[in-house]
C-alpha cells in the first residue's frame, strides 16, 4: 500500500462555502472532499492522509488565528505518518490575506521552505525515498461579494500570479508540479472555497497525477 499525505489548509479540511461565520460550521463529508475522492479513484492500494488545517499559511505566525504556521507543522506530521511514499502539497491560499502583506512570488517561496523540508525529512519516507506533488492553489474567486471581502481585499489579482511563481519552485527542486486552476475554481459564493465539484474534479485530476508518479 502507498501511504500519501496532503498538506494542505481549508480546501482540504473540506471548508462549505455557504459558511456565514455565524452559524455552525459546515464541512463537506469525506466522500465530498477531494482527497476522498482521490482515495475512491486510487482505490484500496493507497491510503490518502488528508492533513488540512483551516487557516494555515507557508511561514507566517498568525497574530489573530494562532498556531497555523505551516513550516512549523510540516515535520511533525511527516514524522507521525510516517513511512510516507508521497507528499502532496497545496498551500499558500492563507498567505494572500490582507494582513500579511506579501508578493505572490513571497507566497511561492514560502510554499517552497515547506517543500525543502519535506525533501530533507528522508527519514519520513520510504526506501525509494522523498517524492512529492507540489500543487498551485485555485486563486480567489469574486471576493469581494462574500464574508472573507475585507481578509482578502484587493488579492484577487495576486492569486492569480501565484501559478507561474509556485510552476518556478517546483521545477527548480525538481519535483511534479500541478496546477489546480486548470481543472478546479472556487465557488462564487464565497470567492475561496471550493464546491463538490470543484472537489471532484481536483481529486480525479490528482489521481492521474499520482498515478503518473508511481508508473
Amino acid at each position: 500500500m502507498k501511504n500519501i499525505m496532503i498538506f494542505g489548509d481549508s480546501n482540504t479540511w473540506g471548508w462549505d462555502p455557504s459558511n456565514d461565520l455565524i452559524q455552525v460550521i459546515k464541512r463537506w463529508p469525506d466522500e465530498v472532499r477531494w482527497a476522498g475522492v482521490l482515495q475512491e479513484e486510487l482505490g484500496a492500494d493507497y491510503k490518502i492522509i488528508p492533513e488540512g488545517l483551516n487557516g494555515r499559511t507557508t511561514v507566517w505566525d498568525d497574530p489573530i488565528e494562532e498556531y497555523r504556521c505551516g513550516k512549523q507543522h510540516i515535520i511533525p506530521l511527516l514524522d507521525s505518518h510516517a513511512p510516507l511514499d508521497l507528499v502532496i502539497i497545496m498551500i499558500g491560499t492563507n498567505d494572500l490575506k490582507d494582513r500579511y502583506t506579501v508578493t505572490a512570488q513571497d507566497i511561492a517561496n514560502g510554499a517552497g521552505l515547506i517543500l525543502d523540508k519535506t525533501l530533507a525529512q528522508v527519514g519520513a519516507f520510504g526506501p525509494e525515498g522523498p517524492k512529492v506533488l507540489f500543487i498551485a492553489p485555485p486563486p480567489l474567486g469574486p471576493i469581494e461579494n462574500g464574508i472573507f471581502k475585507w481578509m482578502f481585499a484587493g488579492n484577487r489579482e495576486k492569486s492569480q500570479q501565484m501559478t507561474e511563481f509556485y510552476a518556478a519552485v517546483a521545477q527548480s527542486r525538481g519535483v511534479p508540479f500541478f496546477d489546480a486552476a486548470s481543472v478546479a475554481k472556487v465557488s462564487e459564493i464565497d470567492g475561496l472555497h471550493m464546491d463538490a465539484d470543484a472537489h471532484a474534479a481536483l481529486g480525479k485530476a490528482v489521481a492521474q497525477q499520482v498515478k503518473n508518479i508511481f508508473k
